[in-house]
């Protein structure tokens, strides 16, 4: 069965890169940029990219509930914690990747 203790170094890890990351995605969706064409297409793959971790993380945790042990509540609330900061961290390391990619850019030439 999962532990608090168990939780608390993956909080520690994903805690810091969240705030970076959730800084490069507040910072990105209130520029200039992300109001243009460029923006927009980079907004949309940083969602594509992140929305599938609430049903993946979800449907493993359910099958750990029902197939190898029960979930507590406290561990479940946990485990949708780690869900919300896992859906910010990829956002924000998607944009911040797919800014500087030269495949999405406005007038590139793909060789």
């Amino acid at each position: 069965m999962f532990s608090w203790t168990a939780l608390t170094p993956i909080g520690l890890i994903l805690v810091p890169l969240f705030l970076v990351y959730v800084y490069a995605y507040i910072k990105f969706s209130r520029s200039g940029e992300s109001k243009t064409e460029h923006g927009e297409k980079i907004m949309q793959q940083a969602y594509k990219y992140s929305i599938p971790v609430f049903p993946i993380g979800w449907l493993l945790i359910e099958a750990y509930h029902r197939l190898i042990s029960n979930v507590s509540l406290d561990i479940y609330r946990d485990c949708i914690a780690i869900l919300v900061l896992l859906f910010f961290s990829i956002q924000g390391l998607t944009i911040i990747f797919l800014k500087n990619n030269s495949s999405l850019q406005p007038n590139s030439e793909r060789h």
